[in-house]
């Protein structure tokens, strides 16, 4: 019995390694350039897509192998022109895999960071693509203005303290959402902000198909967290969760990390 377990471990692992991706991996020399080009100016490069602009090549590796390679936004729709909301959609991959998965579809893509915001637009622009509407908008609980800081990168948050000088147009997603019938997939990427807004679009939510939030939070706002998975699942949702960022590698030892956040996690959340 115990044999038996092991060699039907050893097979699945086998076939799940002779699975390819759907979409074409960056190659070693095009992941070596770019962890040794510089970060501070507009770069452009064609990768096996689709043409990306992009200034921190760092963190194209990470987000073209969790979006195009592992594909953590892939759902399925019967719909030909399905919406998507990408809220926090940084320089434009996940809106690109969006569109590329669903060519039909109706994308509205938010992004606050200036910087960000403008290589974003570049890289719809530059890729053709149509029934693409950007909003240089954060997403909030009010339409308002508020502190923002743009780092120009995945850092960039709304500050709730008020130190930044910086302002930035917020924009009450639950007031947009309901004048929707249906989302297929509302991704929500949005630094932190994720659980006051969820609070406020609660009664929007039954109508979202799928569902993605990357959670940040502090080890000790738990409540946060279980307040959010309370009102994701009395929307009718069914939830996994997967690591966003494992920065505790000894919890009992080190408790908090320091650090705006001490806790990322993906959830999935879909009907």
């Amino acid at each position: 019995m115990i044999i038996t377990n092991i060699l039907k471990g050893i097979l699945k692992k086998l076939k799940a390694s002779r699975q390819k991706p759907r979409f074409t991996p960056l190659s070693w020399l095009t992941i070596r350039i770019l962890k040794n080009e510089p970060d501070q100016k507009l770069k452009q490069r064609r990768l096996p897509h689709f043409i990306l602009n992009y200034i921190r090549p760092y963190e194209v590796v990470k987000t073209y192998t969790e979006i195009f390679v592992e594909e953590i936004y892939r759902f399925e729709t019967s719909h030909k022109k399905p919406v998507i909301f990408d809220c926090g959609a940084n320089i434009g991959l996940s809106t690109i895999y969006f569109k590329t998965l669903y060519p039909n579809a109706i994308v509205q893509a938010f992004e606050p960071d200036t910087t960000l915001f403008e290589v974003l637009r570049k890289n719809i622009e530059c890729n053709g693509l149509k029934d693409v509407e950007l909003h240089q908008a954060a997403i909030w609980t009010q339409n308002t203005q508020l502190s923002f800081a743009n780092k120009g990168s995945e850092g960039s948050h709304i500050d709730t303290s008020g130190k930044s000088a910086q302002q930035v147009q917020a924009i009450q997603l639950s007031s947009i959402l309901a004048n929707l019938d249906s989302i297929d997939l509302l991704k929500m990427d949005i630094e932190g902000a994720e659980y006051e807004v969820i609070k406020d679009c609660a009664m929007q939510l039954p109508k979202i198909k799928h569902l993605f939030l990357e959670y940040h939070g502090k080890v000790s706002e738990t409540h946060k967290l279980n307040e959010l998975l309370q009102i994701v699942e009395n929307a009718g949702f069914k939830v996994y969760i997967k690591m966003a960022a494992d920065q505790l590698h000894s919890p009992f030892y080190q408790k908090e990390t320091g650090e705006a956040y001490d806790v990322q996690l993906n959830i999935f959340c879909y009907q």
